[in-house]
């Protein structure tokens, strides 16, 4: 989710065109869609946000495929939360769909900033509907850890979050400060927070583990570290993508963040705001986020082909939700000062 991923959209998703033609192939819009997109048509565009390029970066040539006529004028920015607040109290509507984690959406919706809509009459299943009707789910973070294959033999592998403690990973692993803290505040959940604290004080203390504010692809191609710990699946296929021979762990524990789509309560183009905010969650808009930028929808009853694996594996899916969202926003407050060395 950082500034760096734009960079490198267009080539990764060039590489991974060929299976969202084949997604694209299974889903047809039912006839509520239909007529939105009638309605849709007389707007013309509509105005999309989401944090960072490569999330949406697709979304326009995809979506005029399905839906021709309609101009996706798309922003990404990390800020959208506090920018869309500020424009509210202004008087000023510029934004129509909005794409964010749930976490970094409260605050809008808690504003009442966010329309209601009947996602079923689209498809949408209702487990996939968040805040009361206001955003659907589209896509999962997933975290993960990506190792530099020449550099680590498969057995010797981390096979739990636990293992990166062992002595023999002292001095070869890196972190991003931005998504560690995040991560942590998910095994808070899981294993108390006093736990998952001295899990994190143990690998940036005694494992000298490097904190980076960059992704550490740079990091795991010079060889300087082994494994990147507390990424995603998504940044490994960038990492690939970028030609380093790397591969991710599922561990014991899978942390996945939740991201949804949502239509602004005083969008200029409401019809094709929801007509989009709709596509991308349905099934044909989610299988396009897997095979084009590797976020897949890892939520009970996915078709996901990633979800799948981590099924699999037996491992413990802990999927963000708005029940322990701000305990966990608490908790990473708390991690990022120490993953920052500022306690």
């Amino acid at each position: 989710m950082r500034p760096r991923l734009a960079l490198a959209a267009t080539g990764f998703l060039c590489a991974l065109g060929t299976g969202a033609a084949a997604a694209a192939e299974a889903w047809r819009p039912n006839d509520a869609m239909l007529a939105l997109y009638d309605k849709a048509k007389a707007e013309k565009e509509i105005d999309l946000w989401a944090p960072a390029a490569i999330e949406i970066g697709w979304v326009p040539a995809e979506f005029a495929k399905r839906f021709p006529g309609i101009e996706v004028k798309s922003t990404a920015d990390l800020q959208g939360a506090t920018k869309i607040i500020a424009e509210a109290r202004a008087g000023r509507h510029s934004v129509d769909a909005w794409s964010f984690a749930i976490g970094g959406m409260i605050e809008v919706q808690k504003r009442d900033l966010l329309a209601s809509e009947d996602w079923g009459r689209y498809g949408i299943a209702k487990d996939n509907v968040f805040f009361g009707g206001q955003a659907a789910a589209t896509h999962n973070f997933i975290y993960t850890s990506i190792y530099a294959k020449p550099a680590v033999a498969q057995a010797d592998l981390p096979r739990r979050w636990a293992d990166f403690l062992d002595p023999k990973w002292k001095g070869k692993l890196v972190a991003q400060a931005f998504l560690l803290p995040r991560m942590m505040g998910f095994f808070a959940l899981a294993w108390g927070p006093d736990e998952a604290e001295r899990w994190g004080r143990t690998l940036i203390d005694e494992q000298k583990t490097l904190i980076v504010n960059t992704p550490s692809e740079s990091y795991l191609r010079s060889g300087e570290r082994a494994i990147a710990v507390g990424e995603s699946i998504s940044l490994a296929a960038q990492y690939k993508a970028d030609g380093l021979d790397v591969g991710y762990l599922t561990l014991d524990l899978v942390p996945a963040g939740q991201f949804v789509i949502a239509v602004l309560k005083d969008a200029p183009h409401p019809n094709a705001a929801l007509l989009m905010a709709a596509w991308l969650a349905s099934d044909e808009g989610r299988a396009l986020y897997e095979s084009l930028v590797h976020e897949a929808d890892i939520r009970p009853g996915s078709n996901s082909a990633l979800a799948k694996e981590i099924a699999a594996s037996n491992a413990k899916i802990m999927l963000e939700d708005v029940n322990t969202m701000e305990q966990r926003a608490k908790y990473y407050e708390s991690y990022s000062a120490l993953v920052r060395g500022q306690r």
